[in-house]
């Protein structure tokens, strides 16, 4: 009996050893699969992988718009990676990456043409061609059915041709962009486009437009969601305006103190502006200490990782609130408003109204005034330090 114990005891010791072994090679497997991006079937430069609508880089918020910028095509104002091809270069230095930069921009002139004409909108699904600050060269769809077959067909005329300038392997990022807004709206039938028009959207698609936002350049926290159609963006511009006014109160004790000068919606995202003259260790520390009350408002509404970006910011573009509540200018005058609260301008006359509070149409909006303008009438209001 006593033999037949030990025997068993023996045989439970070698089974624990041997799970033991079995254990700890399954850990040694899963850690080599997180480091290299490879678990579950997830690999962000495999360009068999293809996760529709996920982040492949979590590091980077899609909150910072300028992380990303176009060559041609429409500016995009929060993208969703769908999936990634081809394999970065070492770019260590600022001239290396300038370099790559200007490698990236010669190389979307050269397709340019072939794009244009075949997959891009009205003739396609592309919408932006360009690149983002980790060196991708970036393409852009409107959301749809992008299938696989299309970005391998893409990828394959984009690294044949950089091959042609002696790049192997070149690094392809595609996504969705979001366009509401956008100066050319894209129209779900183009059938119904007229060929002046369609001439049109053709010559403006193949040239590269100044972004009107920008990014943080404080921090940019959050994520902006993919939006589907425009229901879905709506509704999204929706929900920023609850928490903008839910959080209200709570910023204007930093406006009071004159932390803040300005917080507002800026499209998809919401925007906080922070003194420019104060040291950046302080912009940081006031980001830092905003963000959380802005996601804990914005939480009780159901949203989370409510997207927020921090900028410097001087005088405003020299606009302030006045008591009333209507906008006017510092001494130099470059915008106000009448007793009415209609737009007016200085005695140059960058931007004015008539007797009905209607801009004029023979007056130049000056570069900034016109975002302000979007700002206030298209989304809910900013508020601004007052004098």
């Amino acid at each position: 009996m006593l033999s037949r114990f030990i025997r068993t005891l023996y045989l439970l010791w070698k089974v624990y050893m041997a799970m033991r072994e079995i254990l700890f090679i399954l850990s040694v497997i899963l850690i080599f699969c997180c480091s290299t991006g490879t678990a579950f079937g997830i690999n962000s430069t495999d360009n068999k992988s293809f996760q529709s609508g996920d982040y492949l880089d979590s590091e980077v918020s899609n909150v910072n718009f300028d992380y990303y910028h176009e060559f041609w095509g429409l500016n995009s104002y929060g993208n969703t990676v769908i999936t990634r091809y081809g394999k970065l270069p070492v770019l260590e230095t600022v001239e290396q990456k300038k370099s790559w930069n200007s490698t990236l921009e010669e190389l979307s002139n050269k397709i340019k043409g072939t794009i244009a004409s075949k997959y891009m909108y009205p003739h396609g699904q592309v919408v932006t061609c360009g690149a983002n600050a980790k060196g991708y060269f970036v393409i852009l769809f409107k959301y749809g059915n992008v299938d696989k077959s299309l970005m391998n067909e893409i990828y394959s005329l984009i690294d044949n041709s950089a091959k042609e300038m002696g790049i192997q392997d070149i690094p392809v990022e595609f996504g969705y962009g979001t366009y509401f807004k956008a100066d050319v709206p894209l129209s779900p039938d183009v059938k119904d486009l007229s060929e002046s028009k369609i001439y049109f959207i053709e010559e403006y698609m193949k040239q590269r437009h100044e972004p009107i936002y920008k990014g943080g350049d404080i921090a940019n926290y959050g994520t902006i969601p993919l939006f589907k159609d425009e229901n879905e963006y709506n509704v999204w511009a929706n929900k920023l305006d609850l928490v903008y006014k839910r959080v209200g109160e709570k910023i204007d004790a930093y406006m009071d103190k004159g932390q803040l000068r300005s917080f507002g919606l800026e499209l998809t995202r919401l925007q906080v502006g922070i003194p420019e003259n104060i040291s950046s260790e302080e912009k940081m520390t006031i980001s830092k200490e905003i963000y959380p009350i802005i996601d804990g408002e914005a939480r009780k509404l159901n949203v989370t990782d409510v997207p927020v970006a921090f900028q410097s910011v001087g005088n405003y573009t020299d606009v302030i609130a006045n008591s009333n509540g209507n906008l006017t200018t510092n001494s130099n005058g470059n915008l106000t408003t009448n007793s009415n609260g209609n737009l007016t301008t200085n005695s140059n006359g960058n931007l004015t109204t008539n007797s009905n509070g209607n801009k004029s149409s023979d007056k130049k909006v000056t570069p900034g005034f016109g975002l302000l303008g979007n700002f206030i009438c298209l989304y809910g209001g900013w508020k601004f330090r007052k004098k």
